[in-house]
């Protein structure tokens, strides 16, 4: 239960209380405590966060809720929820119709946008790049392995080819018979 300051009593037994006052202990749906997630070097307050502490702060200045904001954007409740909590990033179209809603600039809240996709996009290439260094290097079949593909009877063509080819026969031994049955049942 939050507390008259709008502060939750998690925040004296080590959590952290959300700035818009709900009182939240998740650390990440928190303002300002959503790292980054790749970034080396990076402080804890991404633009991302700015942003949705920025719509946040329109938002209660402007006294619409988020029923309001769905009945004057072309989101739903739950969209706007989700912008506004960084559970997920806004677009543009989803910033612009907020600020028409709010009667703001847009500008300010676009600029903010555009910076949080290009750390988004910086994020997740150092995490893909981060993944890629560390996957084992290739390295080629031990001589066991080359033999006994070798004497599996298809040299060359490896064990997905091979195992294809082998269906391939197969299938057309079978089309073979079936066609035959076909022709004996009509009585030729």
């Amino acid at each position: 239960m939050g507390r008259v300051d709008g502060t939750s009593g998690a925040s004296r037994t080590g959590g952290t209380s959300r700035t818009d006052g709900t009182g939240g202990t998740g650390g990440t749906s928190a303002v300002g405590e959503r790292g980054c997630s790749g970034c080396v070097g990076c402080d804890a307050t991404t633009p991302w966060a700015e942003l949705a502490a920025e719509m946040r702060r329109i938002k209660g200045a402007t006294e619409l809720s988020y029923g309001k904001l769905a009945q004057r954007t072309h989101y739903s409740r739950s969209s706007w929820e989700r912008f506004l909590n960084q559970k997920q990033l806004p677009t543009r179209v989803a910033v612009e119709e907020f600020a028409a809603a709010a009667g703001t600039d847009p500008g300010p809240l676009l600029l903010r946008l555009e910076r949080s996709l290009a750390h988004e996009t910086a994020a997740r290439d150092a995490a893909r790049e981060a993944a890629r260094s560390e996957k084992p290097a290739l390295t080629p079949a031990p001589p066991a392995a080359r033999r006994a593909r070798r004497e599996s009877g298809l040299p060359g063509l490896g064990r997905p080819l091979g195992l294809l080819a082998a269906g391939a026969l197969v299938g057309g031994g079978l089309v073979a018979v079936l066609g035959r049955a076909a022709r004996l049942r009509k009585g030729r």
